[in-house]
């Protein structure tokens, strides 16, 4: 295991290792706990790392008392987001539509306790041709559609129930790994599982497909805004849930063949390396300075970048999206092409009209940097915004995203 982690993260792992896997950590009593608290929260991890805090005994009363109150919300919000996923599977089954869950129950049911891992909205995957139905089925239930653009997907409010109703997972990588991935998914509904949830049946997603939705969505906010420690345990609990020979049988021809082996091998060895996780020996070649980097990485970022302003601006210079893995132009040549893509999602009418893209450059930045003196979007940093991105850049090279 690693040692070159600051005191506070290296805690932080610790008590996520022997919550998650038993791991028998000592927890050191030299520590900042208020550090270790805040970070727990910016990882999205208050739960799992309350309870192990908890038992170690070293926890200051006041500190406590703060941190078991938030932990119980954060319980009492999950326990309001399985009643929204049992209420999307009775709409769904009442109007005789397939669909799956992505993430949110789909991954807790892989935790010791599952509703201790931290949810948020009910991401769901329907049939494209069964999203008019779908959203009349949530219109029905005086759910009403959030006008905004996305490329994957639909989102539907009533009051603090929110839906997103997906047509293809988030992350889904352009060009020939784009069609393999879509292949895969062809047979999702058919693969599906019933579950049980708090006592109620609910659909999701077999274990290949889980995993792969796992490991897109994964590479598709690392390479973005960036993801939390979350996100690292969403893999470990499922990756340890298998034997290495099942594992291989299930994941790695299909995987290799999408270029998204070697990410899941990364993955898992950090897990194994700085989460305790039992997951194998499969993914023992990966170097112990790559899992360095992205345990750093998700440190740095903290879950969807809340740690660190102006990281999504960094984005735009490493990757379009994730979609095509890292960027092998310069950022500038990136940048440009990351902003035509925005634009096109924002106005299709520009993948056709090419005379609107330098009108969505000036429409949209003008309104990005009104939103900036607004204080409704981060400051600019050039300088720094150039240098991180290229420091992202470097470790993302190393997961081969997409390379077929």
């Amino acid at each position: 295991m690693q040692e070159r982690l600051g005191r506070t993260e290296q805690t932080v792992l610790d008590l996520l290792a022997n919550e998650l896997f038993h791991a028998d950590r000592r927890i050191s009593d030299d520590v900042s706990w208020q550090e270790v608290f805040a970070e727990c929260r910016k990882q999205t991890v208050l739960v799992h790392g309350f309870k192990a805090a908890d038992r170690s005994g070293l926890l200051p009363n006041e500190l406590r008392a703060i941190w078991k109150k938030l932990a119980i919300a954060a319980t009492y919000n999950n326990f309001q987001v399985v009643f929204s996923h049992q209420h999307l599977a009775e709409m769904m089954d009442s109007a005789g539509i397939p669909y799956v869950i992505l993430k949110g129950c789909a991954s807790a049911r892989y935790y010791p306790e599952p509703l201790d891992r931290q949810m948020g909205d009910v991401d769901f995957l329907v049939d494209p041709g069964d999203l008019e139905a779908a959203g009349e089925a949530l219109k029905k239930e005086k759910f009403q559609p959030w006008e905004e653009e996305h490329i994957c997907h639909v989102v539907y409010r009533n009051g603090r129930e929110h839906m997103e109703m997906h047509f293809e997972p988030a992350g889904m990588p352009n060009g020939k790994a784009g069609d393999i991935a879509r292949e895969y998914f062809r047979d999702v509904m058919e693969q599906a599982e019933e579950a049980e949830v708090e006592g109620k049946k609910v659909m999701m997603p077999s274990a290949f497909h889980h995993g792969l939705v796992l490991l897109l969505h994964t590479a598709h906010h690392m390479l973005g805004e960036g993801v939390g420690l979350r996100h690292l345990c969403d893999w470990a609990v499922f990756a340890a849930s298998f034997p290495e020979k099942e594992f291989r049988e299930i994941f790695e021809k299909r995987l290799k063949r999408i270029g998204l082996w070697k990410f899941a091998c990364i993955l898992t060895r950090t897990a194994e390396e700085y989460l305790g996780c039992p997951a194998g020996n499969w993914a023992d070649e990966v170097e112990a300075d790559v899992t360095e980097a992205v345990i750093r990485d998700i440190f740095t970022g903290g879950n969807f970048g809340t740690k660190q302003e102006g990281r999504v601006y960094e984005t735009y210079l490493i990757s379009d999206r994730g979609k095509d893995g890292v960027g092998r132009s310069s950022m500038a040549a990136q940048f440009c092409a990351s902003v035509n893509k925005m634009v096109c999602t924002h106005w299709p009418k520009a993948k056709r009209y090419k005379v609107l893209l330098p009108i969505g450059w000036a429409f949209f930045g003008i309104r990005y940097l009104v939103r900036i003196l607004l204080g409704k979007r981060p400051p600019l940093h050039p300088m720094k915004i150039q240098k991180e991105a290229a420091l992202r850049k470097d470790i993302y090279r190393e997961f081969g995203l997409y390379d077929i």
